[in-house]
This record gives C-alpha cells, sequence and structure tokens, in this order.
C-alpha cells in the first residue's frame, strides 16, 4: 500500500488460472474481446460512495482500477483518506485511466462515470475521464438474463449465473455508513470488507464480461440459463444474423409470453424475407396461428403479407386476409380497419390480374400452400 497525504493506493493481482465464476481469468479476458468494447488497452472500473443516488454531495471514496498485467488481472484501488484530499487523488486517477483506450463497467453510463465527472468538474479538473470506447456489462446482462431471472443485479447474477459465494461480504447499502464511521473514529478496520467488496465487484465484472462474450461468440454452446430472444437482439445488431435467427428460433420453442413471442417471429420473419425464404415463412406464420399464443388473426395477416410481396398472388393473400377479419376477437378498431384497408387494395389488385383457379376461393392450411410452392 502506497500512502500519500490525505489517500492511499492499494494494488493487488490475481493470477490468469485463478476461477471465478465459470472460467479462469485468462479466459474470460480473451472471451470478452467477442463483446466489446474497442480498443487495444482495457481497463475494467468499480466504484464505492457515500450515496447511492448520486448528485453532487456524493464523494466517491474508493475507486477500483483492474487490467491486464504480465500474467495476471492486476488491481489498484485508489482510497481517499481525507475528503480534503480528493483532487490530489483524483489527479492520479485521471492519469491512470487515460492510460487506456477501452473501459469496461457494470451501471457506469448511469452511476460510476457520471458521479467520477461530476467530482472532476467540482474540483476544476479535466472531466475527459471516460474512454473513448465503454461497454456498460449492465446493458448485456439485461438483455441476457432479465426476463429469466426478474432481474440483473451484480449480486443476482453472481449467484444465478456464476455460481460466486461471497462468505464475508458487505451490503452495498451499508458501505456508505461505514465510511462515515471511518471518517469519525479514523479505524481502518471497519472498511477491510468494503475493500474486499470492490475487490470481488472487479472480479464477477471481469467474469460477466467474459461470459457476455462467450455467449456472443459460441451462441449454440451457452453454458448458462438465458434469454434466447435476447441473446438474438444482441447478435442481430453486431450483424451475426444467422446466429441470431437460431437464437429465434429456440426462443419460440418454449416462449409463452405473447409480446415476447410476437417480437421474436417477427425477428426471424424479417430473416427469411431478407435471405428469400418464403417457404419458411410461411411455415412460421402458420406455426403461430397453430400455436394460439400470438392473436390468430396476425398470424394469418402476416400470411396474408406473405403470398402479397413474396409470392406475388393476391388473390390468396386475400382469401388469408378475409380470414383474418373473420378471426378477430376482442383486438379493437384500429386493428379491423387495417385489415380493411389491406382487404380493398387486394381486391383491386386481384381484378386487373388473370389468376389461375376458382374465383373466390377460400383460404386453406398454409401447409397445403407450401405444398404446392414446392411442387411448381
Amino acid at each position: 500500500m502506497t500512502t500519500s497525504d490525505g489517500f492511499d493506493i492499494r494494488t493487488h493481482s490475481w493470477p490468469l488460472d485463478r476461477v471465478h465464476g465459470l472460467r479462469p481469468l485468462g479466459d474470460a479476458l480473451h472471451l470478452g474481446r467477442t463483446a466489446g468494447p474497442e480498443g487495444n488497452s482495457i481497463a475494467w472500473l468499480d466504484t464505492e460512495t457515500t450515496g447511492l443516488a448520486g448528485g453532487t454531495g456524493t464523494y466517491v471514496f474508493l475507486i477500483g482500477i483492474a487490467a491486464a498485467g504480465d500474467g495476471c488481472v492486476c488491481l489498484t484501488q485508489y482510497f481517499l483518506r481525507d475528503l480534503g484530499a480528493e483532487p490530489d487523488m483524483l489527479e492520479l486517477v485521471g492519469d491512470h485511466l487515460r492510460r487506456f483506450d477501452a473501459l469496461v463497467t457494470f451501471n457506469g453510463t448511469r452511476f460510476d462515470l457520471p458521479l467520477l465527472q461530476t467530482r472532476f468538474l467540482l474540483c476544476r479538473m479535466r472531466a475527459d475521464i471516460e474512454a473513448e470506447s465503454h461497454l456498460d456489462v449492465m446493458n448485456l446482462a439485461r438483455r441476457l438474463w432479465y426476463r429469466r431471472l426478474g432481474g440483473y443485479s451484480m449480486a443476482l447474477l453472481e449467484q444465478m449465473i456464476l455460481k460466486v459465494e461471497r462468505f464475508i461480504d458487505v451490503p452495498g447499502w451499508v458501505i456508505p455508513s461505514l465510511y462515515v464511521q471511518f471518517l469519525h473514529t479514523g479505524d481502518f478496520d471497519v472498511l477491510e470488507p468494503v475493500f474486499a467488496h470492490n475487490a470481488q465487484d472487479i472480479l464477477s465484472l471481469v467474469a460477466l464480461h467474459g461470459l457476455a462474450g462467450e455467449l456472443l461468440a459460441q451462441p449454440d454452446r451457452t453454458p448458462v440459463l438465458v434469454d434466447w430472444f435476447g441473446l438474438g437482439r444482441l447478435l442481430d445488431v453486431r450483424g451475426k444474423v444467422e446466429a441470431a435467427a437460431g437464437c429465434y428460433r429456440v426462443a419460440l420453442e418454449d416462449e409463452r409470453d405473447p409480446s415476447v413471442r410476437r417480437r421474436a417471429a417477427t425477428a426471424l420473419a424479417r430473416h427469411y424475407r431478407l435471405t428469400g425464404q418464403p417457404e419458411q415463412l410461411l411455415d412460421l406464420w402458420d406455426h403461430e396461428a397453430h400455436t394460439g399464443i400470438v392473436p390468430g388473426w396476425l398470424a394469418l395477416e402476416r400470411l396474408a403479407m406473405v403470398w402479397e410481396w413474396e409470392l406475388h398472388d393476391p388473390r390468396r393473400a386475400l382469401a388469408y386476409t378475409d380470414h383474418a377479419i373473420a378471426s378477430i376477437n376482442g383486438d379493437g378498431d384500429h386493428c379491423c380497419a387495417r385489415l380493411l384497408h389491406r382487404r380493398e387494395r387486394l381486391l383491386r389488385k386481384a381484378t386487373t390480374r388473370s389468376l389461375r383457379g376458382p374465383e373466390g376461393a377460400e383460404a386453406i392450411s398454409a401447409s397445403e400452400e407450401i405444398a404446392s410452392l414446392r411442387s411448381r
């Protein structure tokens, strides 16, 4: 530990073969690259403060910064022993963070970084402490686990996903009062659990970062419980459309929430449409029509859209539209008006073309239509 006037600097390191969560730290460092952020040198940041709400009256009294070292993960903890030494400590913290071109946090977007920038500004110092490239792992955690776990706090993810148990720990809400107690008594012993808490947060941040990267790199071999629709969305925005489609297909196997199922089916349909797979589109919406989780009229409307725009058959599209109108049950006038508008347009299309088959044919099952399509 290095002691200066009013603040201390503690360092600690863990070997890369240390296992925290599901993988050794060395593997987590490597796998995390898939999740981002872009940059050559990454720092992992976590802070402890005098309040959880933020604001100009909240001090950041402990700042943990970790980075990959020579065969280890190195942690540096800056501890504000005297509030009057805040500018001196922040100057060193700013210099430290500017060594890196990428930063990883958990809730850093809304808490750690804005609060640190506020402290820099109040000390009349440069506030450009955020790296050019920043990844907030909490945003990934929300997509990957919120619906499955009912939350995505660090404590919950440690328990349910990483399977990490903190045998001796101090709750986060107690930490501000312990620091106040230290300021009054000067007793370092009351803060030792806080230093350990911060170090464990950093370790879990590195582990979660690596796990998120592993899920994005190998979505077909997920080692943990995951929200498949959320994983698909993360892959989609990264341009991994085939892998995303696979996740949407898995999500539809057991998804019972109508809203989420509709979004997953719509996302998968978009993939089939962009890749020119009309047969899969018909299979998809026919299955949704028979599953009964999304509204039946909606699946029938989507079938009509496939026949109109992908297969250019307005007569069959019209039949499915009529079937959809007849299936509306309590979904409101807006949906009915939309379908009626579609029906009028399809009627105009149908009357201007010479179509094979009897006029006014009723909608038949999509499975029969698929067989017809494949025989052409």
